[in-house]
């Protein structure tokens, strides 16, 4: 990306059409270039909570220019300002969801997902944390830039077999790390040089659990405004059987005016 692009971005969540409460959460801050989706874990309104959290916090923690920033030793030293902004955001979201889960037993265990970008003029930062997705779509090709922290992508990474008695449909939906489960947690990053159009999509698993790849770049292909378009991806997932929240965040970058 350079001076002569800008981002447009937009962002919708629904309850889907088998759950009860809508435990998603997102931020679109093109102020901030910051755009976040988090997908609750969590008995009662625990997950809801902790997804909120997750939210609130690293924007807060992005929008504050005095906010400490944390390096602790073996992390990248050769990482970006946004990406170690974007790190440190998450781990004190991390700790402020372990704290509340021990303090209250009514939210004992509660945690969440995290997928976001954090966007500047020259680069787009990915950082995650469990199963919600990041895709780009460029060139009419959808690909993947995120891998889940999965019970089954774990295996699957280090060539393993499930044990007999794991259900592999199971093992799919059960993440490995989330914001909450510890007092520490390791953070997956990577940094994009965006393009002219290239579009990005994040996503709960409420999209990309129901709903084939090849629909998800099928319906982004149609170019609609990005507004139309989450609600698109949304209305897809229900088609589906809606069996979980789904939210969409789109981040798009176009030649500036």
């Amino acid at each position: 990306m350079n001076s002569q692009l800008r981002i447009e971005a937009a962002g919708d969540s629904h309850v889907g059409r088998q759950r009860e409460h809508n435990e998603d959460s997102f931020a679109v801050d093109l102020d901030l270039g910051l755009f976040v989706v988090a997908d609750g874990i969590g008995g009662a309104a625990g997950g809801e909570i902790a997804s909120r959290m997750a939210v609130d916090i690293v924007q807060s923690f992005c929008r504050d220019s005095e906010s400490e920033i944390t390096q602790p030793t073996g992390y990248d030293e050769l990482a970006g300002p946004l990406e170690v902004r974007l790190v440190s955001a998450i781990w004190r979201a991390n700790e402020r969801i372990f704290e509340v889960g021990q303090r209250d037993p009514r939210f004992y265990g509660m945690g969440t997902t995290f997928a976001g970008v954090y966007a500047d003029a020259t680069s787009a930062c990915i950082a995650h944390v469990g199963d919600s997705r990041v895709y780009r779509y460029r060139g009419r090709h959808l690909e993947r830039l995120t891998e889940d922290h999965s019970l089954w992508n774990e295996h699957l990474r280090s060539g393993e077999q499930l044990p007999d008695d794991v259900d592999p449909l199971l093992a799919r939906n059960v993440v490995t790390r989330a914001l909450g489960m510890g007092k520490t947690v390791d953070v997956a990053t990577r940094v994009e040089r965006p393009q002219p159009g290239d579009l990005l999509l994040i996503c709960s698993d409420g999209l990309s659990g129901p709903v084939p790849e090849p629909e998800i770049a099928h319906a982004l292909a149609r170019g609609d405004d990005l507004a139309t378009a989450a609600r698109s991806l949304i209305d897809l997932a229900n088609l589906h059987g809606g069996p979980d929240n789904v939210t969409c965040v789109l981040i798009r970058w176009i030649p500036a005016l």
